[in-house]
Parts: structure tokens; sequence; C-alpha cells
């Protein structure tokens, strides 16, 4: 069983409990405008016009998006950060792009992962099918679910999709017993508009106990990405996110879990 991916990061703190080994996979249903790893969108891999240095000289070279991963190959990566997992409380995390858009190799990765008792984490949009949202969550940890945009139209303009789908797989996932972090991604004027985010907590407050809350400010990394894929970057302008408003929406949401964090 193969799957394409973009990256494998080790020794992640960001993305779960634990010191974790993050897999990246290509594809994603949606185009969010702020989307910090746009070498996702596309599901195949890719060569892309990079340069590189000799001496004061910038050289044209190609570059490859992507790589095609097995089943074993993934297992084996898991298996030799074991030792870190083991003293840390971490694991694996299977992130994107959107994940589920591979879902068979996803959960048959899970599966694996399980057997050598490895702790699991799924990162994940929650824009999938129903029956293959359920499967995967099932099979799982730990999710890390992105909560962007509540009102609709809103969700369409700013990621290219309706939201219908995520809130409904959402609701099923509060109702089961997996473990779920929220993560709320912070865009001036997109995200984090006092109507979205009062709608936000209006969901929150009415689910299960959430454990943890990471609020993502929005910041430019990504720029250099889409210019080196030939992608169009409408964010190009904005600004990192201030500091001040993040202190304040963390306030804004730290009686509905635990911990809420920022920049996680």
């Amino acid at each position: 069983m193969k799957a394409i991916i973009f990256d494998i990061r080790s020794f992640s703190v960001h993305d779960g409990p634990g010191i974790r080994t993050t897999f990246f996979f290509k594809s994603c249903p949606l185009r969010c405008a702020w989307c910090h790893n746009p070498e996702s969108h596309h599901p195949g891999i890719q060569k892309v016009t990079g340069t590189y240095k000799i001496g004061q000289s910038s050289v044209p070279c190609f570059k490859q998006v992507g790589e095609i991963i097995t089943l074993n190959q993934a297992i084996s990566k898991a298996e030799a950060d074991r030792l870190f997992y083991e003293e840390s409380g971490g694991g694996i995390t299977l992130s994107g792009g959107e994940p589920l858009m591979q879902a068979d190799f996803v959960i048959a990765l899970l599966e694996a992962a399980h057997q050598l008792d490895i702790h699991t984490a799924v990162d994940t949009s929650g824009y999938a099918p129903e029956s293959v949202f359920k499967e995967v969550i099932t099979k799982t940890d730990l999710v890390l679910f992105d909560l962007k945009i509540m009102e609709d139209a809103q969700h369409k303009k700013f990621t290219g999709k309706s939201n219908r789908l995520i809130l409904e797989n959402f609701k099923w996932l509060m109702r089961q017993k997996t473990e779920v972090i929220i993560r709320i991604p912070l865009i001036e004027n997109i995200t984090d508009t006092m109507q979205n985010l009062e709608a936000i907590r209006a969901v929150l407050k009415s689910t299960k106990a959430i454990p943890r809350i990471d609020l993502l400010p929005y910041h430019q990394t990504a720029y250099n990405k889409y210019k080196q894929l030939d992608l169009t970057y409408g964010l190009k302008q904005l600004p990192n996110y201030p500091i001040e408003k993040q202190q304040q929406i963390k306030t804004y949401f730290n009686d509905l879990a635990p911990v809420v964090s920022i920049g996680a």
C-alpha cells in the first residue's frame, strides 16, 4: 500500500502531545485563502523550478514536491522515533493537506501503529464523506479538528467549499469518546470577526468537554511557497497577526478548555 506525502517531520511538538512524527499528506479539497501548505493542494508529485547558489551565482534547478511512501516505510519511520514517543508521551500525527483524502492508507497506518502501541493523532478539516470520516476517527486516539468559519457563505468564499459537511462531521465527533483538540486559525477580518468567534464559542460551549484549544495566528511564511509553485497568494499583503489581538482572543476562549494555547 502506498501514499503520496510532501513531508515527514520528526521531533514535532505542535501536532499533539509529546514529541511526534508528523506525516504530511498531499491533496486537499479546500483552498483556504491563508493556507500555509500550498504544496499539499495538488494530489500528485510535482516538479517546480527553483535555484541553488554556487558562490555568488544562482543556478536554476528543478525541485520535486511530493514523494511516494509505502506503509512499511511509514511504520519503519515511526518505529525509529519510538524512543522519543515513550519518553515524552508522543506518537504519530497524520496531517496535510487533508489526510482523509488518502483514507485507505491512513486507516492502515493507524491500525499498524496501534498494533505497536504507538499513540496516533489525525489533523483534519473535517471535510470528508461521512463514512470515511467515521471510519478514520474510530481508528485514532486523538483528533486535531480545525474550526475556521461558521457562516456557510463566508466559508465558501474563503475556502472554496460549504461548511455543512464539516459541521455535520463535527457534531458526530463530539458524541464520540475520541479525544479532540480544537484548532482555530486567526486571520484578520476573516476568521477573527466577533460574529465568527461568537459562533465558534457557541458551538464549543454546547459540546462535550474540550481539553485544549489551539489558536493559530496568521503569519507570512508561506509566501515563498506560493511563488515557487507559481500560485497566486491573495493574502501576501496581510501582516502577521497582531500579538495584542492574540491575547484578547485567548482570554475570550479561556473558560472553554483547561488549555488555550497560541501558536501551537
